[in-house]
């Protein structure tokens, strides 16, 4: 019974960490992303992130449209290049909140299954 108890304790510990470590991929690439993206990158201090989701129901129109509208918001800059989503269209979804200045933003960031490449980001 001990034993059995044990290797649920490591497996759930296991699990934690695996999920810890993907947020964290996320979360970096979001940072690199918008380091290398805001029009204010320097000015711009993250203050949290969204607990990592993922979602199957984007279309590419949807994806056009999403990119299409944060590049003419004026936070980021123009001729953003993104990823391009995989055939299985699997995509992990990541918000970001964030201050440049003293105003509050939050942006929706669509990843790759790598969780490394930013296939749109939507401004909240």
């Amino acid at each position: 019974q001990m034993k059995h108890t044990l290797y649920i304790i490591i497996g759930i510990a296991l699990l934690t960490v695996s999920c810890d470590g993907r947020q964290g991929n996320a979360e970096t690439a979001v940072e690199e992303f918008m380091a290398a993206n805001l029009n204010n990158a320097k000015g711009m201090k993250i203050t949290g992130f969204s607990q990592l989701d993922s979602t199957q129901k984007i279309k590419d129109s949807t994806l056009t449209m999403i990119r299409h509208n944060a590049e003419n918001n004026g936070r980021y800059k123009k001729g953003l290049t993104y990823a391009s989503p995989s055939a299985r269209n699997m995509l992990y979804i990541l918000r970001v909140n964030y201050k440049i200045e003293k105003n509050d933003f939050c942006d929706t960031y669509y990843l790759d299954e790598s969780l490394g490449k930013v296939v749109a980001v939507k401004n909240n």
